[in-house]
């Protein structure tokens, strides 16, 4: 199965509302298991898309890659900077 690049313009979303919701301190340790667990909840994000629909794929190929992971928890750590 070949997997579409997440854009970078969804991780910096992502990331916004991981902030404006208060969760940036729940979300980097959680990145970092994701990075090592990432594929197998990709997979079973993959197996529960037929009951939510197309909303879960761009979560699941986030989970099988890590480096929009990465990019997500650096976009995370620049915004505790600022």
């Amino acid at each position: 199965m070949e997997y579409e690049h997440v854009p970078s313009e969804r991780v910096v979303r992502w990331a916004t509302a991981i902030r404006d919701h208060g969760l940036v301190d729940v979300a980097l340790p959680f990145l970092n298991v994701l990075q090592v667990w990432g594929f197998v909840g990709g997979q079973i994000l993959w197996m529960l898309a037929p009951f939510f629909g197309e909303s879960l794929a761009p979560f699941a190929e986030a989970l099988e890659q890590p480096e929009t992971l990465r990019q997500l928890e650096d976009h995370l750590r620049a915004g505790e900077v600022q």
